[in-house]
């Protein structure tokens, strides 16, 4: 359009010129104006041509180009697609699998809550069947070593009555068995090992424990045995010695205040206040909390 305008312009200014010509040189004819306008007409269609070929050209380039990248484009979109159904099914399947192990765990939970709570028991009952095999015993501390000769047995069934006092025993004292603590024989600087006696009579167990404590309390000191003292206590299981040994702290306040006590089996501690009223505690940590929110009454 730009090249046909131009030609106008082209034409025009040769008209004018051709008029101007005119008044000074001969007319040209009119076929050869007509000439020469068709062969400017030809040449600014072939140019017109060559440039939409061009343009032709370039937009079917530029197509190619497009088409290609919208193709990678379409199958990078497809591979993403692919991934993430796998990363949905996968996720679908882990959250099924965790839904799952946490069911699993509250039963889990609950079975071992359970299992916990008999187990507790079973070692309940296991101490409580040790103890009670061990109701007939007595433990004997700081008994010198191979005073008893070759027969402890028979040492011990005539000296604790001579010890504890022979009025007590109307019947012969009847033990069962005798031996020392299954332990390498200490030296001579050392304490002895333990004695443990199993009498035939639980009575004849309680009367000992009762009178050996009651000698105590009288010559405010233990039993002597040439000049060293002897202690009885009950024959116990670990765990349960280790219960009543918690109530140590406790009773030495109680003593530090004067107050009565007494433990109690298995492990229960009676404090007797000054008002005489009894008190029972199960733990240390009851003992202990009562006398320190309890200062009035100690």
């Amino acid at each position: 359009m730009v090249r046909r305008t131009r030609n106008r312009q082209l034409n025009s200014a040769g008209e004018q010129n051709s008029t101007s010509i005119d008044k000074t040189t001969p007319d040209h004819s009119d076929d050869e104006v007509h000439v020469m306008a068709a062969a400017q007409d030809h040449l600014g269609g072939v140019q017109d041509s060559l440039i939409l070929q061009e343009i032709r050209n370039g937009n079917q380039a530029l197509s190619s180009k497009l088409d290609a990248k919208t193709a990678e484009i379409n199958q990078s979109i497809s591979g993403l697609k692919v991934m993430l159904d796998t990363l949905n099914t996968c996720t679908t399947e882990a959250e099924s699998r965790i839904s799952t192990a946490e069911d699993q765990l509250v039963s889990l939970d609950s079975r071992v809550q359970k299992l916990s709570k008999e187990n507790y028991f079973l070692l309940e009952k296991i101490d409580q069947l040790e103890n009670y095999s061990r109701r007939n015993n007595i433990r004997v501390v700081n008994l010198k070593e191979n005073c008893e000769g070759n027969d402890l047995v028979n040492f011990l069934a005539s000296w604790i009555p001579a010890t504890l006092g022979r009025e007590h025993f109307t019947e012969p004292l009847i033990i069962e068995r005798a031996h020392r603590a299954l332990t390498h024989r200490p030296p001579a600087d050392q304490r002895p090992r333990h004695v443990l006696i199993r009498l035939l009579k639980c009575q004849d167990r309680d009367k000992i424990l009762q009178i050996a404590a009651q000698r105590s309390r009288k010559n405010n000191g233990p039993v002597m045995y040439e000049d060293k003292p002897v202690l009885f206590f009950p024959d116990l299981s670990a765990s349960l010695m280790k219960r009543r040994k918690e109530f140590d702290q406790v009773k030495r306040e109680l003593r530090s205040k004067d107050l009565p006590f007494a433990l109690l089996h298995p492990a229960t501690l009676r404090v007797t206040l000054p008002d005489g009223v009894r008190k029972f505690f199960k733990t240390p940590k009851e003992a202990a909390a009562f006398l320190r929110d309890s200062p009035e009454q100690t």
